[in-house]
C-alpha cells in the first residue's frame, strides 16, 4: 500500500513540475515582452525628445536630486502605499500572461523603480511646466523618508 501512494506522489510531483516547467516559459515570454517594450519605448521616448532639442547634456545637481525623490516617492506610491493596494490586489489576482507580468513588476521596487524613473525623465525633458509636477512628488519623497526616520525614532 505505501508503494502505490508513493508512486502515486511521484506521478503528482511529475505533474505539478511539468506545469510549473510550463507556466515558467510562459512567463519567460512576458518577461521578454516587457523588458523589449520597456527597452524600445526609452529608445523612442529619446529619440523623439531628441527630435524635438529638447534633450541636454547637464543636468543640474539640484534637478537631479528632484528627480531621484520624484522617482522614490513614486516608487512607494506603486509598490508600498494603502491607496494602490487595490490596485495590486487586482493585479495578484492573476495567474499568468501580461496580468501576472505586470503584478509581478509593482510588487518588486526595483523593477517598479526602472519604469518610473523613465516616467520621471520623459516628464522633466517633455514640458518645463511637469518640473512643478517633479517637485512636488519630490517634496513629497522627502516627506516620506522623514516619516520613515521618525517612526524608526519613536520605537
Amino acid at each position: 500500500m505505501r508503494i502505490n501512494q508513493a508512486l502515486a506522489c511521484i506521478r503528482l510531483n511529475k505533474h505539478k513540475l511539468k506545469y510549473m516547467e510550463n507556466k515558467s516559459k510562459n512567463q519567460n515570454f512576458w518577461h521578454f515582452f516587457f523588458s523589449a517594450l520597456y527597452l524600445l519605448l526609452v529608445f523612442f521616448a529619446i529619440a523623439f525628445l531628441n527630435s524635438r532639442g529638447k534633450l541636454i547634456n547637464k543636468i543640474p545637481l539640484f534637478d537631479f536630486f528632484l528627480l531621484s525623490m520624484a522617482t522614490f516617492r513614486l516608487i512607494r506610491l506603486f509598490v508600498y502605499d494603502s491607496i494602490t493596494e487595490g490596485i495590486r490586489e487586482y493585479l495578484g489576482s492573476f495567474l499568468k500572461g501580461p496580468g501576472k507580468e505586470i503584478s509581478m513588476l509593482i510588487n518588486c521596487p526595483w523593477c517598479t523603480g526602472i519604469w518610473m524613473a523613465f516616467a520621471v525623465f520623459v516628464i522633466y525633458f517633455s514640458n518645463p511646466l511637469f518640473w512643478y509636477f517633479i517637485m512636488i512628488l519630490a517634496l513629497a519623497g522627502i516627506g516620506s523618508i522623514v516619516q520613515i526616520i521618525a517612526s524608526r525614532i519613536s520605537r
